[in-house]
């Protein structure tokens, strides 16, 4: 028999914020831990540790250079050990790909500059699961290892190979005991029979800490004892790479294992915090997209003019902040959210003033004045609804009929306008659909007398048709219907009201049934009340606008067949619902304004369809997964976590069967479940308590949790023939999250369009444009989406001088080099499915 080998890492879980503030945990982390290690370390040559983020080490550095330079030291002596390296570390499930990224570029980077090191081990201390691309992108990344807490649906062996969505492999260690295996000394007899059956073989990782933990003075003792006391194993004061170092000799005897760590079975993900908070999400996501499109058009500018914004860099550093997996998650206590507002603050005022002069600065001029501009951040022909506000002054603009570019004449919708005193137009809010190339803009001029067209949207009685589907609401409550080629493939957009009784980790419920639904189910005192239905809009679309409102309290509550409500008491939603529905666009787009004052509810959407598929598509990133229907009903009991049913999802999921689907796309209500066939999308959930049973975390009151807020919700469908990768649905997703940006010119005369990247074909997808770390050059990242072999093609308006695969620090990397065909302004070359490519260009 092989003797064990027992890996025994002392280290300590970072967290920026949770139940302390920012400042606690430096307080906590510096001056009682590592400052603690380092003097264990000048006592004992034996001892290390583990250390994780650079958000940490930054501010060591900041505030005591001299213990900085002693970690310095010991890191170069391989005892202090940094696992993981990234800026802070990312829930992997909320935020969007680049932001996955930069959390690891800009902690490389730093770790590079300050220590000359490069990590190789992946240490997932506590992230809420893992999407099932992440082993191509730590792969890509630079680690060669991986070591998680949290997800894995097998845990015997602890060891395997993770293989993600395009074939690469990655050699992981799930930590069956979580990472405080080897913290209570008294318990490494217990731990350690524990993990001898589960590991694959006799290499044995014994994390040895916690979540803000003090390291251990006798540790050195304890090792001695056990070595002195058993035959058959030996403990080492290791780092986890040394652990990785030992296991990769029998890394090609190791089973795999595909798609996301994703599972309670073993260890608590959490899914309910997909919901938690939900400002937090929708402020991720909104300043995700609007930070890669100003980064994208701030690259083109760049080699317009060679100068590229240096704020970009500390935006981004604002956003990781966000990503990170105590924030984004919404789990902690609420005065630490102040230096997330802060973060949101920064990254509104920088954007807001920097975006409108990059814009300018790549807009070409040309012969003809023009009116207004439409910029597209998307790589391929964007054709969506944009609306601009314009400002005239007096006598100049009497009408605005419609607009013309490129001799084509475009119908409009006069939103809202003002006029002068002589009757001119003073200003106005304008939208139409346009038409624009790729990652670029077009040009528009004012027609104050162009043609009427005909309409192309049919309104009858309570029906709305467009040549896309047929669309039919209840007079009585707004409820929806839609038909496409005459069958009826879905109904709803219902608010649910549910009770909720758990906590900012999760859902939980006593009652079988909800508080109420609009359409009148649920316990008997309270009702939705409609106060107003109307249709409004123009030719281009139409706008359903319902006015309901929730009581808690409505009389008579008995017989309410029989008797029509009387009196109404205790309102707690207001509520505003728009479904529009366009002339030119296969989508329907919703709107809800809500605002709540519902103590402990979540509050959902539901739809209904005639599909009974066990199974949906769902987008993560850089791809998109099958994931299980009906999971509420799972029998789960022996599970750590019985699953809820909800699941996070990035920008899409869909549903479909016998040729026909239903998209939901969301803009950062990642919440959902598929249920009997319903899709349920969820708005918000209402707690008090950040944990209800100490299990989580301690009991502490969230009263900013309960939600008390005025939101409002964005998310559409797309009804679909076919399947999501010939329907497109990922392009729907991206076009509905990434908008059209409209704005007023100055009178000056502008190229009526251009286009500066376009990619093919259509399943090839842009995820970054930007400049380069290190040295003048452009890094250009895409990936393949649907899951099949590709030829891409990317043009630019500019020839490269030189083109050359890098890895995703943007590094040139044997491993994953490819044959590139540069042919003039075109760069061609081949995909594997779910593939990440990052290239760098000189020009």
């Amino acid at each position: 028999m092989r003797k064990r080998i027992i890996h025994l890492v002392p280290h300590t879980h970072y967290d920026a914020i949770w139940v302390f503030t920012k400042e606690d945990y430096f307080y906590i982390n510096i001056d009682m831990i590592l400052k603690a290690v380092i003097k264990l370390m000048e006592k004992s040559k034996e001892y290390k540790f583990l250390i994780e983020q650079t958000y940490l080490l930054e501010e060591i550095e900041r505030r005591y250079p001299e213990l900085f330079n002693k970690i310095k030291k010991y890191i170069k002596e391989e005892r202090i050990e940094v696992a993981d390296g990234e800026y802070l570390m990312a829930d992997t499930m909320l935020p969007q790909e680049e932001t996955l990224i930069r959390e690891i570029l800009i902690g490389k980077k730093y770790l590079k500059e300050k220590f000359n090191l490069n990590v190789e081990v992946m240490w997932q201390a506590d992230s809420f699961g893992l999407n099932a691309q992440l082993p191509q992108i730590y792969r890509k990344c630079g680690y060669k290892y991986l070591a998680f807490r949290r997800g894995s649906p097998e845990n015997k062996p602890s060891e395997f190979l993770w293989e993600g969505l395009d074939g690469t492999r990655i050699l992981t260690h799930f930590m069956p005991l979580g990472y405080r295996a080897g913290l209570n000394f008294k318990k490494l007899e217990e731990n350690f029979n524990i993990l001898k059956e589960l590991a694959a073989t006799n290499y044995i990782l014994l994390p040895s800490g916690s979540g803000v933990t003090m390291p251990q003075p006798n540790t050195e003792k304890v090792v001695k004892k056990w070595n002195k006391t058993h035959k058959n194993s030996k403990i080492i004061i290791s780092t986890s790479k040394e652990f990785f170092k030992n296991l990769e000799k029998s890394a090609n005897k190791l089973p795999i294992r595909k798609g996301e760590m994703y599972s309670g079975k073993y260890s608590e993900v959490f899914p309910d915090v997909a919901s938690t908070r939900i400002w937090i999400k929708k402020s991720l996501r909104k300043y995700e997209n609007w930070l890669n499109t100003f980064e994208r058009f701030s690259s083109i500018k760049s080699l317009i003019d060679d100068h590229y914004p240096e704020e970009l860099y500390e935006c981004w550093k604002k956003l990781l902040f966000l990503a990170f997996h105590d924030v984004a998650p919404g789990t902690g206590v609420d005065e630490v959210y102040e230096e997330v507002k802060q973060n949101i603050k920064f990254l509104k005022q920088q954007l807001t003033t920097l975006t409108p002069k990059v814009l300018e600065a790549i807009t070409v001029r040309g012969s003809q004045e023009k009116d207004i501009i439409v910029y597209n951040p998307l790589h391929w022909n964007s054709k969506n609804w944009v609306e601009v506000d314009l400002k005239f002054e007096e006598g100049r603009i009497k009408n605005i009929s419609s607009l013309e570019s490129e001799g084509e004449e475009i119908d409009i919708e006069i939103i809202k306008e003002t006029r002068h005193a002589d009757g001119s137009i003073k200003s106005a809010k304008i939208g139409f659909i346009a038409d624009t190339p790729p990652l670029g803009y077009r040009t528009y001029n004012i027609l104050e007398n162009g043609k009427k067209t005909k309409n192309g949207i049919e309104v009858l009685d309570n029906t709305i048709k467009n040549r896309f589907f047929e669309l039919s609401y209840s007079p009585k409550n707004g409820l929806i219907k839609i038909k496409m080629d005459g069958e009826e493939i879905l109904k709803g957009n219902e608010i649910i009201l549910e009770e909720e009784i758990g906590d900012l980790y999760n859902h939980k419920e006593g009652l079988k049934e909800a508080l109420k639904m609009e359409s009148s189910k649920g316990i008997k005192y309270g009702a939705f009340r409609v106060k107003d239905i109307r249709i409004g809009g123009s030719n281009l679309r139409k706008v359903l606008e319902v006015k309901v409102d929730y009581y808690s309290l409505r009389w008579p509550y008995r017989l309410t067949k029989k008797w029509k409500p009387r009196i109404w008491r205790h309102k707690s939603l207001t509520c505003t619902k728009k479904v529009i529905i366009y002339r030119d666009i296969p989508r329907i787009d919703f709107e809800i304004k809500l605002q709540n004052r519902h103590p402990r509810t979540r509050i959902r959407v539901k739809f209904e369809t005639p599909f009974s598929s066990p199974t949906y598509n769902s987008e993560i990133q850089f791809g998109a997964i099958k994931r299980k229907t009906d999971q509420y009903y799972f029998a789960a009991d022996d599970w750590k976590e019985k699953p809820s049913g909800v699941s996070p999802s990035l920008r899409w999921i869909a549903y479909e069967e016998n040729g026909k689907g239903i998209a939901l796309l969301n803009l950062g209500n990642p919440e959902h479940e598929i249920r009997d066939g319903n899709i349920y999308l969820t708005l918000l959930r209402s707690v008090d308590l950040l944990s209800t049973d100490g299990k989580a975390g301690p009991i502490i009151p969230v009263p900013d949790a309960m939600e008390f807020k005025d939101y409002t919700f964005r998310y559409s469908i797309y009804p679909y023939r076919g399947d999501w990768r010939k329907s497109k649905v990922y392009k729907m997703g991206y076009e509905f999250n990434y908008e059209l940006m409209g704005l007023q010119l100055d009178n000056k005369a502008y190229k009526s369009s251009e286009s500066f990247l376009e990619i093919r074909p259509d399943n090839i997808i842009l995820t970054a444009l930007k400049r380069s770390e290190e040295e003048d050059s452009l890094i250009i990242r895409f990936y393949e989406a649907t899951g099949k072999n590709t030829r891409a093609c990317l043009r630019f308006f500019k020839k490269p001088k030189s083109v050359e695969v890098v890895n995703m620090l943007e590094e040139k990397d044997e491993e994953f080099k490819k044959e590139i065909l540069v042919d003039n302004e075109s760069i061609k070359l081949h995909m594997n499915p779910f593939e990440i490519v990052t290239l760098k260009l000189e020009f």
